[in-house]
């Protein structure tokens, strides 16, 4: 051991290591976000040509160069992966990362301090308090709320469903199980339309999947309210317990939004818990074209948001607000001989707040609080005001380009979410009798847009019919790129159906 730290070795470098190494990848990440537009979305990614690329890395026996394992990561992401920065990336409701929530991300890595509890790191887990805060007062939630930040809202749906059984079950959960007493009849109430978190998290709390009952929508992907209502009448009857309903701000096909003061109005008369699952559209409430039913978010019992989503923040990050400051504690504390604990706590909010470790299922946390506050504070409310009701006015202008195009055909348009297809000239007439025809060539021309790596929208549903699904959640994306789609897919459109159906003219 010749190392006069007493280390055979270590993996730490020098500041002067350090410090090159740090400025020549900003640099090199400076150009390629500089360069982003002029890119393709979208390298060949045949099976093939990946596993040829990653066979070129050997198992690391003996480690290798600083600069070398940089350059090569670089080069096999800036090269081949496909970014959400980019501004004509519509597919996933995954915001295009902005820098500053990079920098906060490097910030928060490189001090890497405990973000557990209140005695362990005070500052760090005081700033997640209040970054808490501030996304309540943010989207309109009592400030006075609990919450805490977790790795986006499928945990965040988890957590919160984990919350409800503790608050509304009418026994103890934690000591009895979901099965003790009466479980067997709780049951929970989301739309046909709710993310597959919803189906997971009821899984993984053990209620089974027969515990959630799918209330139909109407033609706007809504939930029916009175359907809804007759569900829970027909459970009571039953002998059933209901316990849960969970609305949706934005759903992921297509961005409706559910009545939420309606449902809102319903959990209240049956004693039920009422969540809001608004990762997506819950920050939608900032703008004035937002649908106004977002403003009863501030009813709800429990809220996801992502800033992940549309705060344009780095992945991972999603958020849970809960109306009990409370709740997550009573519902996930525990105790050990080795947890650190303090009475100072209580001059900044108490356990309920700051014992990060005790409010949902995860022990060792990153600073994700960092990331959302640096951004929050660099663009303010009406920076994020004006960025996501850009998003909103440019997915209502595609719509209408959509519509103006002679083959294309606008479905629907809720928050920033557009969906169309293409439609033969020959076959607009009698569409419904060709359905299972014009699925098969919307998803051809989608797959070959993608492949083309010029726009990377993505695909759903509506009535059956498969359609092109555009999502800007994108603060890099223009006019222009909306713009240039429309007349893009009907020559793609125009293509495939000609390679479909040969003999037939393309229109």
């Amino acid at each position: 051991m010749t190392d006069p730290r007493g280390r055979a070795t270590s993996a730490a470098l020098s500041a002067a290591e350090f410090r090159t190494l740090g400025h020549q990848l900003i640099d090199q990440l400076g150009d390629y976000l500089e360069g982003m537009r002029e890119r393709p979305l979208r390298s060949e990614q045949s099976a093939s040509r990946i596993k040829d690329l990653l066979a070129a890395d050997t198992f690391p026996e003996e480690g290798s160069p600083a600069e070398h394992v940089l350059a090569r990561a670089l080069s096999l992401l800036s090269q081949n992966a496909v970014s959400t920065a980019h501004p004509r990336f519509w597919a996933y409701i995954m915001g295009s990362p902005s820098p500053m929530g990079a920098l906060a991300d490097l910030l928060a890595a490189v001090v890497n301090p405990p973000v557990t509890s209140y005695p362990t790191c005070a500052i760090t887990v005081s700033m997640e308090a209040q970054t808490v805060r501030w996304l309540a007062r943010l989207v309109g939630f009592p400030t006075d709320c609990g919450g805490l930040f977790l790795g986006g809202g499928s945990l965040a749906n988890l957590v919160a469903v984990r919350a409800a059984l503790h608050a509304r079950a009418g026994w103890d959960v934690r000591g009895e199980g979901v099965t003790g007493g009466q479980g067997e009849r709780l049951c929970m109430y989301a739309s046909g339309e709710s993310h597959t978190s919803i189906l997971s998290a009821v899984n993984i709390c053990g209620l089974g999947s027969r515990a959630l009952r799918k209330v139909g929508t109407d033609r706007d992907g809504r939930m029916r309210v009175a359907e809804l209502e007759a569900r829970l009448q027909a459970d009571v009857k039953a002998g059933n317990k209901p316990f849960m309903v969970v609305a949706t701000a934005g759903t992921t096909g297509t961005g409706a939004v559910d009545a939420l003061p309606e449902i809102a109005a319903l959990c209240e008369r049956y004693g039920l818990w009422f969540h809001v699952d608004g990762a997506y559209g819950g920050f939608a409430v900032l703008s004035p074209d937002a649908p106004p039913e977002l403003r009863a978010l501030r009813s709800a019992d429990s809220v996801a948001i992502d800033p992940h989503k549309w705060m344009y923040i780095p992945a991972d990050v999603g958020c849970l607000l809960t109306r009990d400051r409370r709740v997550l504690y009573d519902t996930f504390h525990q105790g050990a001989a080795y947890y650190a604990t303090s009475d100072e706590q209580a001059l900044l909010g108490g356990p309920e707040t700051l014992q990060l470790r005790d409010l949902g299922p995860q022990t060792t946390r990153s600073l994700r609080a960092l990331k959302v506050r640096l951004c929050l504070q660099r663009e303010g409310r009406s920076g994020y005001a004006r960025m996501i009701g850009d998003d909103i006015l440019l997915a209502r202008h595609l719509h209408a380009r959509v519509g103006a195009e002679p083959r294309l055909q606008a479905m629907t348009q809720h928050l920033s979410i557009t969906t169309f297809r293409y439609v033969p000239a020959d076959l607009e007439a009698d569409a419904a009798s060709h359905r299972d025809y014009l699925n098969t060539l919307n998803k051809q021309v989608l797959l070959r847009l993608q492949r083309g790596g010029s726009a990377y929208p993505s695909h759903t549903e509506v009535d059956g019919m498969a359609v092109l699904r555009v999502c800007i959640v994108n603060h890099n994306t223009t006019q222009a790129d909306v713009e240039s789609l429309p007349g893009l897919v009907s020559r793609l459109g125009a293509e495939v159906d000609a390679e479909l159906r040969p003999g037939r003219e393309a229109a």
